[in-house]
């Protein structure tokens, strides 16, 4: 062995177990991406993260924190990194597919077929039964062709979700002409509406009051509506608007209240008292109860045995 080598070996070893002792950096690896599901228009409501890379055979026993099933739930999807959606119809990955590279604020927009005779076809919104999240490379390009019926879809269900209103002739040749010739998102599309005079110029009033009075039951109070007519002015949509008080705690209130009533008048044919009217809201806002759920519990009561049968 060369002398001078084996002189270096101690320091080299000390070197060597050095450099071992070193923490090690980890290396970032390509990003996986993920896809947002959303179970209203426009990425509102209740959301399911699917990672890349993960397969959903059957949306029917996937549940949100209410424990509500995501099947057939899916109304607008946000793409995160490289990856590419494959929805399906049906579960176990059947029935009609589609994929998507991009953004879906209303998946009503995009087709499903003309299965079932609808003028233009049904759409993807709330159609999802399972899905596939396949990784793509970084450098993946994004897909925005669009389909002639696609693209009419996407500008009617902009129009009428943000100007309530169905496009006139000029522009739904004209945004039809920017998703497909330009390359235009959806996204694209909704934000060029929402700077248009005609949806600045909205009465909000007119959408405060109409909006309540549909969800609600009520007139809109103070407080509520300088919280939704700030929003209103900030680019919310009268859609938009209305999905939010769906999704507020006193619609939740109102709606069990009114089930349980249902279910009281159906079952014993009365309606609630004070006691079981609380106790049934509380099951269904805090135990996630349906309305059958109230019925066959009805059923088993002493009072619904001891009725006399019609």
């Amino acid at each position: 062995m060369n002398p001078r080598l084996f002189s270096a070996l101690p320091a080299l070893l000390v070197a060597a177990l050095t450099l071992a002792a070193l923490p090690l950096r980890a290396q970032p690896g390509p990003p996986r991406g993920r896809v947002l599901l959303f179970s209203e228009p426009n990425y509102r409501g209740e959301v399911l993260v699917v990672e890349a890379g993960s397969a959903i055979e059957n949306l029917e026993y996937v549940r949100d924190d209410r424990g509500r099933k995501w099947n057939d739930r899916i109304a607008s999807v946000r793409i995160e990194g490289p990856v590419l959606l494959i929805m399906y119809e049906n579960s176990r990955f059947r029935g009609a597919s589609a994929t998507l590279t991009r953004n879906a604020a209303d998946l009503a927009a995009l087709s499903l077929g003309d299965r079932h005779g609808d003028r233009e076809g049904p759409a993807w919104d709330r159609m999802i039964s399972s899905l596939r999240v396949e990784p793509l490379p970084p450098a993946a390009p994004v897909f925005l062709r669009w389909e002639r019926r696609d693209a009419e879809r996407a500008v009617r269900s902009a129009y009428r979700d943000l100007l309530g209103r169905d496009p006139d002739d000029r522009g739904l040749h004209e945004y039809r002409e920017r998703l497909m010739e330009r390359g235009w998102t959806e996204d694209q599309l909704r934000d060029d509406l929402r700077r248009s005079p005609e949806f600045r110029n909205r009465d909000l009033d007119a959408i405060l009051r109409k909006v309540y009075h549909e969800v609600l039951g009520r007139s809109p109070d103070p407080s509520g509506s300088a919280s939704y007519r700030r929003a209103l002015q900030n680019g919310m949509s009268e859609a938009e608007f209305r999905a939010d008080l769906l999704r507020s705690r006193e619609y939740a209130e109102l709606h069990a209240r009114n089930s349980v009533t249902r279910a009281y008048r159906e079952v014993l044919r009365r309606d609630p008292d004070p006691a079981g009217l609380a106790n049934y809201t509380k099951l269904m806002l805090e135990r996630g109860w349906n309305e059958d759920r109230v019925r066959e519990s009805l059923r088993s009561s002493d009072e619904y045995r001891k009725m006399p049968r019609r």
